[in-house]
């Protein structure tokens, strides 16, 4: 087992909502399992599987015991479970797929995850050794860096920084100081990161940190490093103009135009036309420092679940990165961007007339490349012919941006319009006056857009009225245009984000107001928004509308999430209300229903509404087969053994679950059996009673 394991717990990383506590309401115990006893019982249970004469059994409870140890912040025993668990690991050598190696894979990444924050270097090390073959302190390095994160000191983290080798694989995946910088943003630290960005000054390092400082709004120290760059010869010379580039998205996403245009001008004279090619690019996406509202909420509220834990890896899959923009592109979309008006299409228009120059030196025929974009078909075709056709597409994406500034949109720019463009634009620079210019086309321009795409200005007015605030010329829009009926309103959700993520606060209330009475269908990102927003009642009546949907094909659904943020919003309603709020549900879909919401239950530690309404079961499921209802009741025993642990009751949930068969670690689901991942066993009780902080002294 040489990959490692890294997982944050889902209550260390869980989003915060105003007026919310991270863990609900949860109910205190009339007596707390002490640490002392819940060693006992983990040795207890290991004594057990010492004299099980089931082989299969005795390997599970062995593997559930050890990882339990493994897990408690005590040495007791931990050398012995670490060398035994790695003894059995290695017997399973021979079966890639394991129900027994997926409760070792899934426990380690929690013993990792909980000793991470306890700070326990000496357990990180010892898993480090034993499971990810990283002899060299690792993960111990980590830790310290999350130490000095935590502690908020950039003496200290600016030294960490600097004693980092550039291009070596070092802490918590960092292979430079750029992406540590990252991850001081990602965790909440900006200002520690922006500190410790403008303290390193190596002149190699100012390709990778100037960026980031440009989006921590160090502008000064980014501008500094662009010039500094852009007066060496080596091949990092070409990181200052992009520096000074991504200095302009950044104030066009403030708004602040004079600057915008100030770069731009900056940029133009420093570099020659010729260089000014397709392939020089830049990335205007949003970074993990310029971006402050949280992309994986949706995540992080799943994670509460107890059986999206037992389903689903928690791990997330790196996301790719786009190529960016061509410098003269995002320059121009930048000053559009900012508000636009007639200085910014006159800019354009300079930006343009260099591209041209730039073809031109370039040998490049751009009415040529025109002619092969509009013949081109194919993917193959596409492909042999790319680097004309980058020509012909960068000139398109310039005369888009002349119409974001307020240019005119004749029959050039009217054919290279598109939805995606226009939402992409939107999401990029919400400052921009592109959604009111859409609002306010002449009658030429619309004449002009119809021809050229009979379905595109419905969807385009629907987008820029919802972004208007105009709720009423909306809906009188989706009444009277087939073509706006068909948008898909989601893709509006995304740029109120961005609004929010500008500050724009005022905006986006009105935008958000103005989506939902268009589209008012629930929306998990648009409940977001209403949270962060302080919209709490509208919040409740959509958490409500989540409950009363359709239980999932056995799996978390809104059913879950709008149950436990329910609870957080302080909306009590009972079980039996709860699963009442869908009418006509059949006997099993209200059994799912049960489930989930008896999770969100758990999350709560809200065991004595678990015991209630698993002793009385609601009337919706008394039509299910005694097979069915016992199925049903195992599960519901389950959750209700997670939640006396998450209550500090871990003696009582641990003999709920004690002398359960192996397929009964998982959830039982009416009309189907058993299915999931292993998670009602002593291991997964004794690492939630301890996440909870029930284990300390």
């Amino acid at each position: 087992m040489k990959s490692r394991f890294w997982i944050k717990s889902a209550l260390a990383v869980a989003l915060a909502i105003p007026g919310a506590s991270s863990v609900g309401h949860a109910q205190v115990p009339a007596e707390r399992t002490t640490l002392g006893r819940a060693i006992e019982l983990v040795d207890a249970h290991l004594d057990k599987a010492r004299h099980e004469s089931n082989a299969n059994l005795k390997r599970r409870q062995q593997i559930e015991g050890y990882l339990a140890l493994l897990s408690l912040p005590s040495n007791h025993r931990q050398y012995e479970a670490a060398d035994r668990l790695r003894a059995i690991d290695e017997a399973l050598g021979d079966k890639p797929v394991s129900g027994d190696r997926e409760v070792i894979e899934g426990g380690l990444n929690v013993v990792k995850s909980l000793a991470e924050e306890r700070d326990d270097l000496q357990r990180i090390f010892l898993v480090d050794r034993q499971y990810s073959g990283l002899s060299s302190g690792e993960g111990v390095n980590q830790q310290y860096f999350w130490q000095l994160m935590r502690a908020n000191d950039p003496d200290a983290m600016t030294w960490y920084f600097q004693s980092m080798q550039p291009g070596v694989v070092e802490t918590a995946g960092i292979v430079n100081r750029g992406l540590g910088i990252s991850l001081l943003c990602q965790h909440g630290h900006r200002s520690l990161a922006r500190q410790v960005a403008i303290r390193l000054t190596e002149p190699e390092l100012d390709h990778t940190i100037g960026p980031r400082l440009a989006d921590l709004g160090a502008t000064t120290e980014a501008e500094q490093r662009a010039n500094r760059t852009m007066t060496q010869t080596t091949r990092r010379a070409p990181a200052g103009p992009e520096i000074l580039i991504r200095l302009a998205v950044a104030a066009s996403r403030r708004g602040d135009g004079a600057e915008v245009e100030r770069l731009a001008r900056k940029v133009i004279e420093a570099v020659e036309p010729r260089q000014f090619s397709p392939e020089r690019r830049v990335s205007t996406d949003y970074g993990d420092c310029d971006w402050t509202v949280g992309r994986d909420f949706a995540r992080r509220w799943q994670e509460r679940s107890i059986y999206w834990q037992s389903a689903f890896k928690l791990t997330a899959e790196p996301s790719g990165t786009t190529p960016g923009r061509p410098y003269l592109v995002a320059l121009a979309e930048s000053v559009a961007g900012a508000g636009g008006g007639d200085r910014s299409v006159e800019l354009i228009d300079q930006l343009i007339a260099i591209f041209d120059k730039s073809a031109r030196e370039n040998g490049i025929d751009l009415t040529n490349a025109a002619i092969l974009a509009a013949d081109t078909e194919g993917d193959a075709a596409r492909r042999g012919n790319a680097p004309v056709l980058a020509w012909h597409w960068t000139r398109q994406s310039l005369i888009l941006a002349r119409v974001a500034a307020g240019g005119a949109i004749d029959e050039v720019a009217a054919k290279a319009l598109g939805l995606d463009w226009a939402i992409g634009f939107l999401a990029s620079y919400p400052h921009s006056g592109l959604a009111r210019r859409i609002g306010d086309l002449s009658e030429t321009e619309r004449q002009s857009v119809e021809r050229m795409n009979p379905r595109l200005l419905g969807r385009l007015l629907l987008m820029a009225l919802v972004l208007e605030g105009k709720t009423a010329d909306a809906q009188a829009l989706i009444e009277s245009d087939p073509a706006a009926v068909e948008f898909d309103g989601s893709r509006i959700v995304p740029l109120i984000e961005a609004q929010e993520n500008a500050g724009l606060r005022p905006r986006a209330i009105a935008s958000l107001d103005a989506y939902l009475g268009v589209f008012p269908a629930k929306d998990l990102a648009a409940l977001r928004l209403l949270l962060m927003q302080g919209q709490t009642d509208r919040a409740k009546s959509m958490l409500r509308a989540f409950v009363a949907g359709g239980a999932g094909a056995f799996g978390v659904s809104d059913i879950f999430v709008g149950v436990m943020l329910m609870r957080e919003l302080g909306d009590d309603m009972d079980v039996p209300a709860l699963v009442g709020l869908r009418k006509g549900a059949d006997a099993l879909e209200a059994s799912r229903r049960l489930v989930e919401i008896v999770d969100a239950l758990a999350w709560d530690g809200k065991s004595t509404e678990i015991e209630a309404a698993t002793r009385q079961l609601p009337r919706e499921v008394a039509q299910l087969s005694a097979k069915d209802t016992a199925c049903l009741r195992d599960t519901l025993q389950g959750l209700l053994a997670v939640s006396l642990a998450r209550r500090g009751a871990l003696e009582e949930g641990i003999r709920l679950v004690a002398d359960r068969k192996l397929e009964q670690r998982q959830l039982c689901w009416a009309g189907r059996g058993y299915d999931s991942k292993p998670i009602f066993d002593v291991r997964f009780l004794v690492q939630e009673w301890v996440r909870r902080g029930h284990a300390a002294p």
